[in-house]
């Protein structure tokens, strides 16, 4: 059985009325069609209301949801803000991620710039073409003044090649040139030490990365792919002039 946050049944029947004439249906169905529908390993967080009337957030695993349910019937999708043309399940998600990279200290990072104007945060693996890509315009995002902070994620998992290679970059005596010759089809001298890679791919599963790279920057905006150099400053607001 699901495990959902208990919200009291004659505040939510209360405020529900005052919006909805189906009030009551709203609230008595969603915890029941939540459990018969979501998979028994997907823990309800938490419930609150969304903007849209009549429609609950639910945060369920990595995932947020916008819920409208009504007897056995339950709908789940996407709700925008037309007026300032933004998706609110993204933004959300956004925040939530935003919010996860606080509690990473710099020092677990490896970082390439310094006295940075702004930075990025990128999930990374030395294996994805696109990481690679990224990788070869990092000085130049530097000397624009946007600071790079690499964090590990290996996607085939932790028995895989990837993860001990990410281990031996982490490890090396220098960590930037290990990545750079990661990233350009090397050999990685094989190391071990105390690291936390495996604890930064379990914060990418946490907070739902799907790929790499996955960039956040500074702002909290989070960029679900790779970007060239110009798109990318332009994200961060730096000019390319």
């Amino acid at each position: 059985m699901i495990m959902i946050k208990k919200l009291s049944v004659s505040l939510l029947v209360g405020i529900l009325c005052l919006r909805t004439g189906i009030a009551g249906a709203q609230d008595s169905s969603m915890e029941e069609n939540l459990a018969r529908l979501l998979p028994s390993n997907m823990q309800v967080e938490a419930i609150q209301e969304a903007p849209m009337e009549g429609v609950f957030e639910v945060t369920a695993g990595n995932q947020v949801l916008y819920v409208y349910s009504v007897n056995e019937f339950l709908m789940i999708g996407d709700v925008y803000n037309t007026k300032e043309r933004i998706n609110l399940g993204e933004e959300r998600k956004n925040e939530q991620i935003s919010e996860a990279m606080k509690s990473v200290p710099e020092e677990e990072m490896i970082v390439m710039g310094s006295d940075p104007e702004r930075y990025v945060v990128v999930f990374t693996d030395t294996d994805c073409g696109y990481c690679q890509r990224f990788h070869q315009q990092v000085t130049e995002l530097n000397e624009k003044g946007l600071q790079v902070r690499y964090m590990m994620f290996p996607r085939a998992g932790l028995e895989s090649d990837s993860y001990r290679e990410a281990v031996s970059v982490w490890c090396a005596d220098d960590q930037i040139q290990a990545m750079t010759i990661a990233k350009s089809g090397g050999r990685v001298a094989h190391a071990e030490c105390k690291n936390p890679v495996a604890d930064q791919y379990a914060l990418g599963q946490k907070i739902g990365i799907r790929g790499t790279p996955t960039m956040i920057l500074d702002t909290g905006k989070v960029i679900p792919g790779y970007l060239p150099v110009e798109q990318l400053l332009g994200e961060a607001g730096i000019s390319v002039n």
